[in-house]
């Protein structure tokens, strides 16, 4: 279900207890010279949509705000961000108006990188805010479905970063017609220490700012070269099959009584 399709006597019809409700989180930044803007938030929202299509139970995914965190992206124009605080009120007040309509199970599913403090933060505290009210779950599908994406594809470490192999094959699979590939530049980026990686399924432990200006000259990281919509096809298939099961299994964790 789509959320802004619904008529609000078919939102209060909603079972309380089963319905999850989906919100997909992106971005609109740079993507490299042949990527669109809103390439994280239109990856986040059709990733969704499958998942839930796929879903046995009852799935409503939310409009996206489209805007993430993505101060990083700054130096190249198009990109838009905003403070952390500003998208964690945004997120926390839409969550707020489903837990206050009676609905117990959300879920933010996030599509952009720079997102990724933001949601780790947001899980706690909204689970904590609406503790005994709802459950609140948030996950980055890329890395939920890593070792799947890691299976098919073609490029050595650092091949997968921004606007990059796998990016770049998914638009290609959902809007073909916003890829151009004749103007894609491989880069694969020296971060100038091996604790930093800039790798999508790399999975750094060091935390520090990183400005994507002076990783890549054109803002990829990666090589999109080895982009196909064939692949883009696979990529979707493994991630939309990951998520879907998650649904399924956030559908059926316990919420705890409300603290007397």
């Amino acid at each position: 279900m789509r959320f802004e399709e619904l008529t609000s006597p078919e939102v209060a019809s909603l079972d309380r207890e089963r319905t999850v409700f989906i919100l997909p989180l992106g971005s609109v930044e740079q993507h490299g010279n042949h990527m669109p803007l809103g390439t994280d938030t239109l990856l986040a929202l059709a990733v969704s949509l499958a998942a839930a299509e796929r879903s046995p139970g009852k799935t409503a995914v939310l409009p996206p705000p489209w805007y993430g965190f993505s101060a990083h992206h700054m130096r190249f124009p198009g990109s838009v961000t905003l403070r952390a605080e500003t998208l964690m009120a945004v997120a926390e007040d839409i969550v707020g108006s489903l837990v206050s309509h009676g609905f117990r199970r959300i879920l933010i599913v996030n599509g952009h990188g720079g997102n990724g403090g933001v949601i780790d933060l947001l899980a706690s505290k909204l689970g904590h805010r609406h503790y005994g009210k709802a459950r609140i779950a948030a996950l980055t599908y890329f890395q939920l479905a890593r070792e799947a994406i890691a299976a098919l594809r073609r490029s050595e470490a650092g091949g997968m970063g921004h606007a990059c192999e796998f990016e770049t094959a998914m638009i290609q699979h959902i809007r073909p017609e916003l890829v151009k590939m004749e103007r894609a530049v491989a880069t694969y980026p020296d971060p100038g220490s091996p604790y930093l990686i800039t790798d999508l399924l790399g999975g750094s432990a060091i935390r520090t700012y990183l400005d994507f200006a002076d990783l890549s000259p054109t803002g990829t990281l990666g090589d999109p070269s080895l982009a196909t919509p064939d692949a883009g096809g696979k990529f979707f298939e493994a991630v939309v099959g990951e998520l879907a099961a998650f649904i399924e299994d956030f559908r059926g964790w316990a919420i705890a009584e409300q603290p007397k």
